[in-house]
């Protein structure tokens, strides 16, 4: 994980369960995410072929997982059971979300407020801001590359608050 956590306890069950049969219908584990408050669990696949999941995928994994939720134990009583595609503006949270979504516009929030002395040239529209659109340009192990205003930032993954798709851009070039 780059921007969350490890997934600990039930969460990380859940993805133990969930993960194995995603594959085995042809889909990936794009993310989960447990609420405990609300016993809500959210499931959100991507057929790899698409980049995406339509309704029926969803369909089609809520079958297969429902008489698993409804046989485990250790499941609580009250789950609810969301399966979901990650959505247009989906969140970039591991280091293959950002590695998939090359070369497409996202927003980063960063932890700190970008500044001339450590981005020297720093365009004057960018200094200060902590909430960056660009173009991501690339994406390693330690961060990542975004090219906003003709200015490349580099930006470690510690440094990054959260990070999503900005698709309303890519539709206006």
């Amino acid at each position: 994980m780059v921007l969350k956590e490890e997934r600990v306890g039930i969460e990380k069950k859940f993805y133990e369960v969930c993960a194995p049969l995603c594959t085995e219908l042809g889909y990936e584990v794009y993310d989960l995410e447990y609420i405990k408050g609300s016993f809500v669990l959210r499931i959100f696949i991507l057929n790899p072929e698409t980049g995406t999941a339509l309704i029926e995928d969803c369909s089609k994994v809520d079958k297969a997982m429902t008489p698993i939720v409804e046989q485990a134990d250790w499941m609580p009583n009250e789950l609810v059971l969301e399966v979901s595609s990650p959505g247009m503006f989906r969140h970039l949270n591991t280091v293959d979300h950002f590695q998939m979504s090359l070369d497409k516009e996202i927003l980063v929030a960063t932890k700190k407020r970008l500044t001339l002395e450590n981005y020297p040239g720093l365009p004057k529209k960018l200094q200060g801001e902590r909430k960056i659109v660009g173009k991501l340009l690339l994406a390693s192990e330690v961060g990542i590359t975004i090219e906003s205003l003709d200015y490349k930032i580099e930006l470690n993954y510690e440094d990054i608050k959260k990070a999503n798709l900005e698709p309303a851009l890519d539709l206006q070039e």
